[in-house]
């Protein structure tokens, strides 16, 4: 799985050149400490609320169940964690917005993970993006309220 995360890294970071993979990866191995990674999204732009701490965020799913947001920036790395027993609120919207720069109107999908007063968000903007977001989803809903 690392690989696939680290070939999602580099096509993000495509669109930042002032941001080091090498940099990015060794934040997220420090953090995982060989923790399993069992699914993950790489947030191409930075949700709302984000923008002044990075340029962009990754939330990684563990094997333990353990949630990592991480926000990535040009001089700047931070992370929250939590465990996925202890979200409160799970919430898709499959829907779409106005996108001001090419004034049309496009799908998006977002996955919005809330406890207490925080939220963890990921979007799916694009297309080829939409599929690893449900799969992210489907795992964290799986975890949290798992069927007979």
């Amino acid at each position: 799985m690392e690989e696939q995360l680290i070939v999602r890294l580099k096509e993000v970071l495509q669109g930042y050149k002032d941001i080091p993979l090498d940099y990015v990866v060794e934040q997220v191995r420090e953090v995982l400490k060989k923790r399993t990674i069992k699914a993950f999204h790489v947030n191409k732009h930075i949700p709302s609320g984000y923008e002044d701490q990075g340029a962009f965020n990754l939330l990684l799913i563990t094997g333990g169940h353990t949630l990592f947001d991480c926000v990535v920036g040009e001089e700047y790395f931070r992370y929250d964690a939590v465990s996925l027993k202890e979200i409160e609120k799970f919430q898709v919207i499959d829907g779409v917005w106005e996108n001001k720069e090419s004034k049309k109107t496009e799908a998006f999908l977002s996955l919005r993970l809330s406890h207490g007063e925080e939220s963890h968000i990921a979007l799916a903007l694009e297309d080829t993006d939409r599929p690893g977001l449900k799969g992210l989803a489907d795992l964290v809903l799986s975890i949290r309220n798992p069927e007979a």
